[in-house]
Protein backbone atom coordinates (compact mmCIF):
# COMPACT_ATOMS: atom_id res chain seq x y z
CA UNK A 1 0.00 0.00 0.00
CA UNK A 2 1.55 4.05 -1.14
CA UNK A 3 1.60 6.35 1.17
CA UNK A 4 -1.44 8.27 0.18
CA UNK A 5 -2.75 12.14 1.33
CA UNK A 6 -6.17 12.55 3.32
CA UNK A 7 -6.51 8.90 3.88
CA UNK A 8 -9.00 7.95 7.10
CA UNK A 9 -7.45 5.73 9.90
CA UNK A 10 -9.34 2.57 9.88
CA UNK A 11 -9.77 2.69 6.35
CA UNK A 12 -5.89 2.50 5.83
CA UNK A 13 -5.79 0.12 9.03
CA UNK A 14 -8.29 -2.02 7.48
CA UNK A 15 -5.85 -2.12 3.94
CA UNK A 16 -3.08 -2.79 6.00
CA UNK A 17 -4.43 -5.82 7.69
CA UNK A 18 -5.52 -7.48 4.20
CA UNK A 19 -2.22 -6.56 2.66
CA UNK A 20 -0.57 -8.72 5.49
CA UNK A 21 -2.57 -11.26 4.66
CA UNK A 22 -5.35 -12.16 7.91
CA UNK A 23 -7.88 -14.22 7.35
CA UNK A 24 -10.57 -12.48 9.29
CA UNK A 25 -9.97 -8.54 10.56
CA UNK A 26 -12.49 -9.12 13.60
CA UNK A 27 -10.21 -9.54 16.20
CA UNK A 28 -8.18 -6.84 14.62
CA UNK A 29 -10.67 -3.94 14.75
CA UNK A 30 -12.02 -4.92 17.88
CA UNK A 31 -8.82 -4.66 19.49
CA UNK A 32 -7.89 -1.49 18.17
CA UNK A 33 -11.38 -0.43 18.58
CA UNK A 34 -11.55 -1.42 21.99
CA UNK A 35 -8.68 0.27 22.96
CA UNK A 36 -9.48 3.64 21.04
CA UNK A 37 -12.45 3.14 23.47
CA UNK A 38 -10.52 3.40 26.19
CA UNK A 39 -8.49 6.46 25.03
CA UNK A 40 -11.42 8.24 24.29
CA UNK A 41 -12.82 7.69 28.82
CA UNK A 42 -9.12 9.03 29.06
CA UNK A 43 -9.38 12.03 26.97
CA UNK A 44 -10.72 15.22 28.70
CA UNK A 45 -10.99 19.04 28.49
CA UNK A 46 -6.87 19.39 28.42
CA UNK A 47 -6.67 17.12 25.70
CA UNK A 48 -9.65 17.86 23.60
CA UNK A 49 -8.05 21.77 24.23
CA UNK A 50 -4.39 20.71 23.04
CA UNK A 51 -5.76 18.87 19.86
CA UNK A 52 -7.52 21.85 18.74
CA UNK A 53 -4.60 24.26 19.56
CA UNK A 54 -1.84 21.87 17.59
CA UNK A 55 -4.46 21.33 14.74
CA UNK A 56 -6.46 24.56 14.09
CA UNK A 57 -4.51 27.16 11.88
CA UNK A 58 -7.74 29.36 11.81
CA UNK A 59 -10.38 30.06 13.93
CA UNK A 60 -12.58 28.92 11.48
CA UNK A 61 -11.07 25.37 11.03
CA UNK A 62 -11.34 25.72 14.73
CA UNK A 63 -14.96 26.45 14.90
CA UNK A 64 -15.19 23.19 12.35
CA UNK A 65 -13.01 21.13 14.28
CA UNK A 66 -15.12 21.44 17.66
CA UNK A 67 -18.11 21.07 15.78
CA UNK A 68 -16.91 17.61 14.39
CA UNK A 69 -16.32 16.59 17.36
CA UNK A 70 -18.96 17.40 19.36
CA UNK A 71 -21.00 15.01 16.80
CA UNK A 72 -17.89 12.58 17.49
CA UNK A 73 -18.55 12.61 21.24
CA UNK A 74 -22.30 12.56 21.18
CA UNK A 75 -21.86 9.33 18.96
CA UNK A 76 -19.05 7.89 21.56
CA UNK A 77 -21.54 8.55 24.23
CA UNK A 78 -24.44 6.88 22.95
CA UNK A 79 -23.03 3.80 21.06
CA UNK A 80 -19.65 3.22 22.69
CA UNK A 81 -20.46 3.52 26.23
CA UNK A 82 -18.25 6.63 26.71
CA UNK A 83 -19.24 8.52 29.67
CA UNK A 84 -18.18 11.96 29.12
CA UNK A 85 -18.03 14.54 26.50
CA UNK A 86 -15.32 17.14 27.05
CA UNK A 87 -16.60 19.78 24.97
CA UNK A 88 -19.78 19.53 26.71
CA UNK A 89 -20.28 23.72 27.46
CA UNK A 90 -17.85 24.71 24.28
CA UNK A 91 -19.94 27.14 22.02
CA UNK A 92 -17.78 28.21 18.56
CA UNK A 93 -14.89 26.87 19.56
CA UNK A 94 -14.30 28.47 22.83
CA UNK A 95 -15.75 27.59 26.28
CA UNK A 96 -18.72 29.12 27.26
CA UNK A 97 -19.17 31.05 30.13
CA UNK A 98 -21.57 30.73 32.69
CA UNK A 99 -24.36 33.75 33.33
CA UNK A 100 -23.12 34.92 36.54
CA UNK A 101 -19.65 35.12 35.33
CA UNK A 102 -20.73 37.72 32.06
CA UNK A 103 -22.87 39.74 35.14
CA UNK A 104 -20.64 42.11 36.36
Amino acid sequence: MSKQGKIHFLTAYLEYLLDQGIKSEYYYLSDASRYLRFLLRQSGPETVEAFLCESAASPAYRRRLTKTLKKFYAFATQKLDVPQNPLVGVKKGREQTSSRSRIR
